[in-house]
């Protein structure tokens, strides 16, 4: 192993994510300390940290037997630190450099206007949450991501004795002001289901009966039927950490004087499954270059547990309220919905319904997509506290140390590092209606 190895250097974080999902904020101060465990001794000529954040794309496309790949990418801002300058030789041992940045609230990108635009957002932005797009598509997906991270580079440029290790940083935004709680649209998702079956009788027909039920239109022979309406109301713009209440009614409507009084129906189930769509874009040598995927984010089920279903149609609560957090162990992946210069995604809620007859187990299944948003989350202290900064004390002058820091003293033979001089300090480089009733949204069978 080469003694300028990237398993030497540890990257640590002391300040404490401020969003209600472990994430940092824009405008939160990122502060913590970089620690150095050369195996041997080593010359340094100097060590940086770079924080920074990246909006990417790539787009792949094949055309017969040549495949073309299209990336752009978008700095939405670099901030860069000495936090150790040479050269000096240091013996084996562990030394430690503390750091500090603050992560901007917006970005600007001035990128060339094309006719698409209004797809995304142009110009000056607040800063997008980190993501990424592990697309479905089974050809040729895009590349989509927004990455933050802490960079630490000793001796950059020499391709040498050198070595360099990085920090991802889970950014996400917050509102701007109190969100408001979540509360179903005036407006609903319906769907009718009608269950026509001889097993809805109380009494099976004789054989003469069922003869005369064949050549007649007695009404009083009429086979039984169960018809059904179910609406269903949810929020569609909540907070990955918001509870929302669900409800459901349903509308039992007897149509002849055979079908029963008062049918059992209860809640079978109910299956939510969120996707997100993301547009995607790069600058081509002529042209700008399109592309799309999709993601299933959240798939969850709530149980039935068998609850009783009024029948005048009045909403009853189908679960205790829930959070889109509590659908799915993997939070990072509900991003809050988001457009930047080349990249913008949009979700859609897609619900099933179950619908059971406990006389006959008879199961109705209802199903409707609508369009869903994720709202930032929002937390009660400011993005800025100076409490953070009592965690390490180190600002850009200070990151210039008097002296290194190490478990093992050096010998006296070694060069002992220089005191600080601010003159000879380097510059600094900070450089429903959430259901659609019409056909095409609801299925049943």
């Amino acid at each position: 192993m080469s003694k300028y190895s990237s398993e030497h250097i540890n990257i640590v974080v002391d300040s404490v994510p401020q969003g209600v999902l472990g994430t940092f904020v824009p405008g939160q101060t990122i502060s913590g300390k970089v620690i150095y465990n050369p195996r041997t001794q080593v010359d340094i000529d100097h060590v940086i940290i770079i924080c920074k954040g990246i909006c990417f794309t790539e787009i792949t496309e094949r055309s017969g037997n040549t495949t073309s790949h299209y990336p752009e990418k978008i700095i939405l801002f670099r901030n860069l630190d000495t936090i150790f300058r040479g050269p000096h030789t240091i013996p084996a041992g562990k030394y430690e450099w503390p750091f500090r940045f603050e992560l901007p609230i917006r970005a600007d990108y001035r990128r060339k206007s094309h006719k698409r635009d209004g797809q995304y957002q142009m110009g000056e932005q607040a800063l997008p949450p980190t993501f990424k797009l592990d697309s479905e598509n089974f050809s040729n997906p895009p590349k989509a991501k927004v990455t933050y991270k802490l960079k630490v580079k000793i001796n950059p440029g020499n391709f040498i004795h050198s070595a360099k290790r990085a920090k991802e940083l889970p950014v996400w935004s917050l509102s701007a002001t109190p969100l408001k709680p979540p509360v179903p649209l005036d407006s609903y998702s319906e769907g009718n289901g009608r269950f026509k079956s001889n097993s809805l009788r109380p009494t099976q027909h004789t054989f003469k009966e069922k003869m005369k039920h064949a050549f007649t239109s007695d009404s009083s022979l009429k086979t039984p039927e169960i018809n059904i309406g179910v609406s269903f109301k949810m929020p569609r713009c909540v907070s990955a950490t918001q509870y929302m209440p669900l409800e459901l009614s349903c509308k039992y409507t007897k149509t002849g004087q055979n079908d029963p009084e008062s049918p059992d129906l209860v809640l079978n189930g109910c299956t939510f499954s969120l996707k997100t769509y993301v547009n995607v874009r790069a600058s081509g040598t002529l042209s700008e270059h399109h592309d799309d995927g999709k993601e299933t984010v959240l798939s969850h089920t709530l149980r039935g547990n068998d609850t009783l279903l009024p029948h005048d149609g009045s909403f009853v609560p189908i679960s205790d309220p829930i959070r889109l957090a509590d659908m799915t162990p993997h939070v990072h992946r509900l991003v809050p919905t988001f457009r930047t210069w080349i990249i913008s995604t949009t979700y859609k809620m897609v619900v099933k319904i179950r619908v059971r007859h406990t006389q006959t187990g008879h199961v109705w299944k209802f199903e409707s997509k609508f369009p869903f948003e994720i709202l930032p989350g929002e937390v009660a202290v400011p993005a800025y506290s100076e409490q953070q900064t009592s965690l390490v004390e180190a600002g850009p002058s200070a990151l210039y140390p008097p002296q290194l820091q190490s478990d093992n003293q050096a010998s006296s033979s070694f060069t002992a590092p220089p005191e600080f001089r601010e003159d000879l300090a380097p510059p600094s480089y900070n450089s429903g209606d959430v259901w659609r009733t019409a056909p095409d949204a609801k299925r049943v069978y």
